[in-house]
């Protein structure tokens, strides 16, 4: 309020005869003068080092001069810093022109509160003058509250996260009496006696008075209400995770004293290590996770709590008790895909943390395989009970589908990462989980053939496996690799390949784990695109899953001895002959010479060659269980208002390196939904957006051009999308023609 008032008793005088004059000899309101300016007014000031009389009177008349030539049309504010007794050329114009007199301006400053609250002022004059450079951009609101003293003048908790971040410049453009305040809060706040100290020592200071507190468990609630509002700031997060690098923690910290809300990923590791060197520890390791339980469930700190401690959780609290009741293959196909996927997926993410950190690791796979090993006796008692139904998947699927459908097929996608996928979309689509058994062995060139083919033939070239499909089913399907899919492209039967799982495992066994959240995020993405491009169903199937086998002793390899002519993987072995005495589960099928597929009642792989971790082949849930996931959505209740391109046929051959793209809406508006619509044109060339107009409101009945480029491409696709749903509108396919542009020559 302090600058509106100023400007209020300028234009009071000012309004007249367009000079006034501001007589502050002790300079105490200087501060007020750049809010002046900003309301286009000319500022003509003294200067306080004209100490003799005739430089004044010279300074005065000069002034003077000025103001009537220069600035003669102009609003000038004269500001005097000498008694008004003292003026000589513009002791005029304080009387015909105007004067605002803050030669006491601490009196001036009680009037303005008192007529505009009605409180007395009891502020001392020091803290008032301080108070009202505070005031600054406030309302009177924020006046009766200090008044009243309700608030404090300086605000830490509005102030101490921007002075912490960039305390250099924090008080660049503060008056010194403001600065010192602060300072007296922020030593205040930390507990010691004010010192002269420089900005950034200052906020270092108060960040390690803050971090300690944290540690300790001892912080303020104001204090911490302030970290937590750091903690949720993007634009401070720079300025913390600075403060976090370099700040040391004591070594004889307490860990399990710490407050759940710190930001220390260091203190994780340090309690994750004293959790699995004790793992064995029931009680110890369940009273440590107990402590845990606020941090690992934080909003706060969410940030930086490290997502390893929910897997962590995942495993230690995971119970197979149901399986004791599950007495067939259906009933442990059932448990597996409701709960035990879940510790598969947590096992893989802890791998994926600290493979290379075998203390934290051992403990917790040999937990997980204790798990595991319990779920397999169950699987492998019932194994007689398999019966896969992969074979003739696609052919069946598509010749009994309508077309707008869409399908992914996955090369290594096993349930744990469909579940996921799925959990992500669940809110924003219509979900079925419905499952397939894959066929043995679970490997790559069998299993495609399975689901592509059927009647157990075995094709090893993917395109003949495309082909087949095509003409069992009599449909034009489209195919094409996942990645690749963009808005525009129309199939009534679009048919995508997703192989970078497995290709990533083969190639880069264990360390392709680190890759698997990306994979992950990439068929979400593709699958709710497939959705707003207009196809009404999308699967997700799969060739196989895998299995992870972490750390991997020599000693866990399953030895393949084997009579007869043989051929070893890590998770199967093909023979000519058939075995006997062996602890393997036997499957009937031809490849080549071998008649016989041998699996081990086991996660572990047998010897071979090449490397181990990522494997698959085998007969385990993890590799047989795979996902038969449909995603869909209603119908829009309301469609919104109807547009289309116009120019499709003038677009199928233009002439030239530019063309136009016309849109037209429908005329009239079914509802208040289809009103109006944003809309924007989006332009692909081999698979990649080039180019975008602008997202614009079209009205029922309005059309819009958008001019383009083929920007150098001879056939691009254009597509019109809803700028608020991303759902696809319309397309249309673009191409150049060959003929030469001859510009109205003939």
């Amino acid at each position: 309020m302090t600058d509106n008032w100023i400007i209020q008793d300028i234009e009071k005088h000012i309004a007249h005869r367009n000079r006034v004059v501001i007589i502050d000899p002790s300079g105490e309101c200087a501060y007020l003068l750049p809010y002046i300016e900003k309301q286009h007014y000319t500022i003509l000031k003294t200067e306080t080092s004209n100490k003799e009389e005739w430089q004044r009177i010279k300074e005065e008349l000069m002034l003077r001069y000025e103001a009537e030539s220069k600035h003669k049309a102009e609003k000038v504010v004269f500001y005097v810093t000498r008694p008004k007794t003292e003026l000589s050329f513009l002791f005029d114009y304080c009387f015909t022109h105007g004067c605002v007199d803050l030669s006491n301006p601490v009196e001036w400053l009680r009037k303005k509160l008192f007529t505009s609250t009605g409180h007395q002022i009891t502020l001392d004059n020091p803290m008032l003058l301080t108070a009202a450079k505070l005031g600054i951009g406030k309302d009177i609101a924020w006046w009766k509250k200090i008044l009243q003293n309700l608030e404090e003048l300086v605000s830490i908790e509005d102030e101490l996260i921007p002075f912490l971040s960039t305390p250099e410049s924090f008080f660049k453009d503060k008056e010194a009496d403001v600065k010192r305040l602060f300072e007296e809060k922020l030593f205040e706040l930390i507990g010691q006696t004010y010192r002269k100290v420089p900005a950034k020592t200052l906020a270092t200071e108060v960040v390690n008075h803050l971090f300690s507190s944290l540690l300790n468990n001892a912080i303020t609630p104001e204090l911490l209400s302030i970290y937590h509002k750091w903690l949720d700031s993007h634009t401070y997060s720079k300025a913390l995770q600075n403060y976090i690098d370099t700040y040391k923690i004591d070594t004889q910290l307490n860990i399990w004293n710490v407050h759940p809300d710190h930001c220390f990923v260091a203190i994780d590791i340090k309690q994750l290590q004293q959790i699995t060197a004790n793992f064995r520890d029931k009680v110890f390791v369940k009273e440590k996770l107990q402590k845990l339980h606020h941090r690992i469930k934080s909003r706060k700190a969410h940030a930086f709590v490290p997502q390893w401690w929910a897997d962590v959780m995942i495993l230690f609290e995971f119970a197979n008790k149901p399986l004791a009741h599950c007495n067939s293959l259906e009933k442990v196909t059932t448990f597996y895909t409701t709960d035990f996927h879940k510790a598969d997926r947590a096992i893989r993410n802890i791998y994926a943390s600290f493979l290379q950190d075998q203390e934290i690791v051992r403990p917790l796979q040999e937990h997980y395989e204790s798990l595991n090993h319990e779920l397999l006796q169950h699987w492998f008692d019932y194994s007689s009970q398999y019966q896969p139904n992969q074979q003739g998947f696609l052919p069946q699927l598509i010749t009994q589908s309508k077309p707008g459908t869409a399908i992914i097929v996955g090369d290594g996608v096993r349930y744990e990462i469909a579940a996921f996928i799925a959990s992500q979309l669940q809110q924003k689509c219509k979900v079925s989980l419905d499952i397939m058994l894959a066929d043995m062995p679970s490997e790559t060139e069998h299993n495609m053939s399975a689901l592509y083919v059927g009647n157990n033939e075995v094709l090893p070239v993917h395109k003949d496996r495309e082909k087949k499909l095509s003409e069992s089913t009599g449909k034009e399907i489209t195919y094409m690799n996942l990645e690749a899919l963009h808005y525009g492209i129309k199939a009534d039967y679009l048919l995508l390949t997703y192989k970078d799982i497995d290709s990533a495992g083969e190639k880069l066994q264990m360390g392709a784990i680190k890759l698997f959240n990306e994979f992950e995020n990439v068929l979400a993405e593709k699958i709710e695109l497939l959705l707003k491009m207009g196809y009404h169903q999308v699967h997700l199937v799969t060739d196989h899953g895998f299995v992870l086998t972490g750390l991997l002793d020599e000693a866990d390899k399953i030895d393949p001895i084997v009579t007869g002519k043989k051929d070893v993987s890590e998770r199967f072995i093909r023979t000519t002959e058939k075995q006997s005495g062996t602890d393997w589960i036997s499957f009937e099928k031809t490849y080549g010479e071998f008649k016989y597929v041998y699996a081990a009642k086991s996660h572990r792989p047998f010897k071979s060659k090449g490397v181990y971790g990522f494997s698959h082949g085998g007969f385990t849930p993890q590799e047989i269980i795979i996902p038969n996931f449909v995603f869909s959505k209603d119908a829009p209740t309301t469609k919104g208002l109807e547009v289309n391109i116009t120019n499709k046929k003038e677009l199928s051959e233009v002439t030239g390196e530019l063309f136009g793209l016309k849109i037209q809406a429908t005329a009239k508006a079914d509802d208040l939904f289809s009103a109006s619509r944003k809309i924007q044109v989006l332009l692909y060339a081999n698979n990649i957006t080039y180019s975008s107009s602008n997202i614009i409101t079209i009205e029922p009945g309005a059309t819009q051009s958008f001019d383009f480029s083929f920007g150098g491409h001879n056939e691009i696709i254009a597509v019109v999308v809803d700028a608020t749903s991303q759902e696809q509108i319309d397309s249309v396919k673009i191409k150049k023609s060959n003929a030469r542009d001859l510009g109205g020559l003939i």
